[in-house]
């Protein structure tokens, strides 16, 4: 198992985490980094096509802003998330698409009184169509086998309609570990949402940089 930490590691916003067990590759969110960048996030090692499948915590932009330009580059693997959080994304990231693709244009017009080039958008609403349809919504509580090795199951973090933490059961040579990526950690006592639900144990916890 191999564990590889892209984004929101010592700054909030860009969560990105890739895993890697046997010969499965996944990533759990692909936040777009939002505000002033005071760390560069890294690249993904590999290419999005070689990506199985993602994990979505929710669908906040600086968690899930990255998966467009993910398929327009090749990724076309399922989205788990809850069934709130994939209503809710396929909202957000055509408004996501429609802001890249108006500020590209903006500075396309500014590029050519200066003689430049045109700005291409990072991605457009015909990438956020081709990636929201990879959607797979699941249910709190629900244990889910998404590979040959890797079960995962949601449970409420209270932090935004849909909002989970990820376990994660990973098996590689007979033996199995369990991983929780705690997602967004919502407050107590919250109008609408419900209170975060506790997870029991975990061999390994992948906490935000913000908890």
């Amino acid at each position: 198992m191999k564990i590889t930490f892209l984004g929101a590691a010592h700054e909030v916003t860009g969560s990105c985490t890739l895993v890697e067990v046997g010969k499965t590759r996944f990533i759990v969110d692909c936040g777009m980094e939002q505000g002033r960048n005071m760390f560069e996030n890294q690249s993904l090692p590999v290419s999005p096509a070689e990506v199985d499948f993602a994990l979505l915590t929710h669908a906040h932009i600086d968690h899930s802003g990255n998966l467009p330009l993910m398929a327009k580059n090749g990724f076309s693997g399922p989205v788990y998330a809850t069934a709130a959080t994939c209503s809710l994304v396929d909202i957000m990231l055509r408004d996501s698409a429609h802001i890249q693709m108006s500020e590209a244009e903006y500075k396309t017009r500014k590029a050519k009184r200066a003689g430049g080039e045109p700005v291409e958008p990072i991605y457009d609403i015909g990438d956020v169509e081709a990636l929201v349809k990879h959607l797979r919504p699941c249910a709190y509580g629900e244990m889910v086998h998404v590979a040959e090795g890797v079960a995962i199951r949601f449970t409420d973090i209270g932090h935004l309609l849909g909002s989970a933490c990820i376990e994660v059961w990973l098996t590689e040579g007979g033996v199995t570990k369990k991983l929780v990526f705690s997602g967004d950690v919502g407050n107590l006592s919250q109008p609408i949402l419900r209170d975060p639900q506790r997870v029991a144990e975990a061999d390994y916890v992948v906490i935000e940089s913000t908890y």
